[in-house]
């Protein structure tokens, strides 16, 4: 599992059993779950760089 903080977010990768592939699931600063990927990723560094370019948008909704 790889962590990150980004843009006042955490971001957390981890792999998936179910989907055969890796994930990712997205965090505010209270904690709370704001955003999560539907399709799997074959390479956990293309999630992480899913995961940001989702987090660039919530930062743009705000």
């Amino acid at each position: 599992m790889m962590k990150e903080n980004y843009n006042g977010y955490e971001l957390q990768t981890a792999w998936d059993d179910g989907a055969l592939g890796y994930g990712f699931r997205i965090f505010d600063k209270s904690g709370a779950e704001v955003s999560k990927s539907i399709d799997p990723y074959f390479y956990e560094e293309n999630a992480l760089q899913a995961a940001r370019v989702a987090a660039d948008a919530l930062s743009e909704q705000e």
